[in-house]
């Protein structure tokens, strides 16, 4: 023999051994566990062992099978309720549906289904007395309580039932079992085909010991020095291991991160803010008019409760704001401003609602960055770029004599850290910012511009209610679509929800910049 021949045998474990000693007469699983008398999973464990020794070929397949659920599993040991029914009224003659309940603790859907079932097959007769219901058996009962039913014949047999097994008769009999509750299901099951490679052919010939090695080094041997004593079998150190499913983080928290480092890099600060905000915090206090198209339930996800509002005097700055502009010059909206109406509960549409927060709860009014990456939430109609609850980064600069140039150069700075050098800037508008300018990245592999921020510098009217007489240049940005981006998918569908491959969420590169 080899010397690799002889490695690989001073290497097998004994529950290795077992089961070649077993394959030996079967390559079944079932008739493998039953031989060896070992547990299941010890000896799937033991075949991926000599899988990877190439000893064995194992080919894993997944097909829909039949298996019963809670009631088949209960009928399978007891009878079906109609078969139980019969075998006692062949005992009584007679009985009423308390009967019934109370002797075959039979439940009243249970009794209803059988007494339907019966009287169709002509087994039983219904005869009312009394407000009370009584089933009599009938001759052609008799005769069929001698036979077994052919419900009850199939719940006998041996499940799983593969669906490819399935004849014609047994179909049958599943389309009735299925009009029941909770007797059969279907369920993807795998199996696994086992073939033995010519390398094992030749090593299942063996005549294997069965001596005193140790297959386990525990930690205590290791203390005691009890391993030296011991007689260990040899370890194939290079022999290929299974892969084992590990934790991770999913794709898109790894961007979060990348720009949580980033904004951390550049100066900023982290804000936080609730999931569930006001109309309030989320649409007025940052000057957006109580009939934006925004505010329709078509867009905005309505909890159908209020919360509270902040303090009187900034909801006082924010009334004037909206109905006459305040002491900022402006005539604002011109129209009376709802207190109830701001004070609904909604799922946030966008995350700036922090950064009004932070100005009104916090007295956010000196040079400051601060920036926050924010679950958002709109009723939208999904599609590759768009989904209801997506991630959005929020950010602000406030200092004195802020221009547009420098919150096109913070754009151009910042993206440039996540290796997108391409961008062009268009103006665009918003109710709570002027100048507007939405920044696009050009997509080489596409060959296509998309958007890419939204953002502008905040305007008196949004800013009157706080004080605040600095400039703000602010900012959001699409984290989801940035993962999308960096993750080389065209479809959010593809990193998010029950369309993603989760193959790929477990085993892909690591996304770094």
């Amino acid at each position: 023999m080899s010397q690799k021949f002889d490695d690989i045998l001073n290497t097998l474990t004994k529950n290795e051994k077992k089961i070649l000693i077993g394959l030996k007469t079967t390559l079944n699983l079932e008739q493998l566990i039953n031989s060896t008398k070992m547990q299941k999973i010890d000896v799937l464990r033991s075949l991926m062992w000599l899988s990877n020794k190439n000893i064995v070929k194992l080919k894993t397949e997944s097909q829909m099978a039949i298996i019963l659920d809670e009631n088949g599993l209960k009928y399978q040991k007891t009878a079906l309720p109609e078969t139980r029914i019969i075998d006692y009224l062949v005992q009584k003659k007679k009985a009423s549906t308390d009967d019934l309940k109370q002797k075959l603790n039979l439940k009243s859907d249970e009794i209803q289904y059988s007494i339907g079932f019966l009287k169709k097959n002509k087994s039983i007769e219904i005869e009312k007395k009394q407000n009370k219901l009584y089933l009599i058996l009938t001759n052609q009962g008799k005769t069929k309580a001698k036979q077994k039913s052919q419900y009850d014949l199939f719940l006998q047999m041996k499940f799983p039932l593969k669906l490819k097994d399935i004849t014609n008769e047994q179909n049958k009999i599943i389309k009735s079992l299925n009009l029941r509750k909770k007797i059969i299901k279907n369920k993807e099951i795998k199996t696994i085909d086992i073939e033995l490679t010519k390398f094992g052919e030749k090593i299942i010939n063996c005549d294997f010991e069965f001596d005193n090695q140790e297959d386990i080094l525990t930690s205590s041997m290791l203390k005691t020095g009890l391993w030296r004593e011991k007689n260990f079998r040899q370890y194939d150190i290079s022999s290929p291991v299974p892969k084992i499913q590990r934790g991770r983080r999913h794709p898109v928290k790894e961007v979060c991160n990348l720009i949580k480092n980033i904004f951390i890099q550049m100066g900023f600060k982290e804000m936080i803010g609730p999931w569930v905000e006001t109309a309030f915090w989320c649409m007025d206090s940052m000057w957006i008019p109580q009939d934006h198209p925004a505010r329709d339930v078509q867009d905005t996800f309505f909890i159908g409760k209020q919360g509270n509002l902040p303090d009187k005097k900034l909801v006082q700055r924010v009334r004037e704001a909206h109905e006459n502009g305040g002491e900022t010059g402006s005539t604002g909206y011109g129209i009376k401003w709802n207190e109830k109406k701001a004070k609904e509960l909604i799922l946030r549409t966008h995350s700036t609602a922090t950064t009004f927060r932070m100005f009104g709860l916090h007295n956010i009014n000196y040079d400051c960055k601060y920036f926050y990456i924010a679950n958002t939430f709109r009723n939208e109609a999904i599609d590759a770029t768009h989904l209801p609850e997506f991630l959005q980064a929020e950010g602000f600069i406030m200092a004195d004599d802020l221009t547009l140039s420098d919150l096109m150069g913070f754009v151009k700075e910042f993206y440039s850290k996540l290796g997108i050098k391409k961008i062009k800037f268009k103006p665009t508008y918003n109710p709570y910012t002027e100048p507007s300018m939405e920044a696009h990245y050009w997509d080489e592999k596409n060959k296509k511009w998309y958007a890419l921020i939204n953002s502008g510098i905040f305007r008196p009217e949004a800013l009157y209610p706080y004080g605040i007489k600095k400039t703000v240049i602010a900012w959001g940005m699409g984290v989801s679509r940035m993962a999308s981006l960096l993750a080389k998918k065209n479809n959010l569908r593809q990193l998010i929800g029950a369309g993603c491959d989760i193959d790929w969420i477990q085993n892909h590169k690591a996304i770094l910049i």
